[in-house]
């Protein structure tokens, strides 16, 4: 949930910072990605470590609610360079292509860099698009139960459930 708290009394020149970091297995490193400070930035994740983001243009959108578990974040990245496309080809190629890239999402307040306001972390890539300057990825929440009884029911089956309808 949000700090709205720091948003109504705190200094209105402060600066909100998008981080964005996608991981997987096959990769040779994580890659840490800041959407708006053209310098880059250091910050300290949860865990107390510090790591280094630089910057790529890109784009984020978040879905439309992010208080449940169905969490989407839709990411246009401008520029992948020539390393990253190697990367999706070496973890296509790997013993471990049946496992999705990760995305995890911060934002920080430009003032405090020592502790996320919003976290987002663990949201697979479920789709990816290559654009002629760029990618699109689709990052969604991992689907932990996919169960179903197969069972329909229905008002002929069970005309008891009138009094539910």
């Amino acid at each position: 949930m949000p700090d709205y708290n720091y948003w109504l009394s705190a200094n209105p020149d402060d600066v909100r910072l998008l981080l964005i970091e996608l991981s997987h297995t096959a990769w040779s490193r994580p890659y840490h990605i800041v959407q708006n400070h053209a310098d880059g930035v250091t910050v300290q994740h949860e865990n107390g470590f510090a790591y280094a983001y630089e910057y790529v243009p890109l784009t984020i959108q978040k879905g439309t609610n992010s208080d449940d578990l169905d969490q989407e974040i839709t990411i246009g990245v401008g520029d992948l360079g020539e390393t990253f496309p190697k990367e999706l080809d070496a973890a296509r190629a790997s013993q471990y292509s049946h496992i999705r890239p990760t995305l995890n999402y911060r934002e920080y307040n430009l003032s405090d860099l020592s502790k996320p306001q919003l976290t987002i972390l663990g949201l697979e890539v479920t789709d990816y698009e290559p654009k002629r300057e760029g990618a699109v990825f689709v990052c969604r929440a991992k689907q932990m139960n996919l169960t179903k009884t197969g069972e329909t029911y229905n008002l002929d089956d069970y005309p008891t459930l009138r009094g539910f309808v």
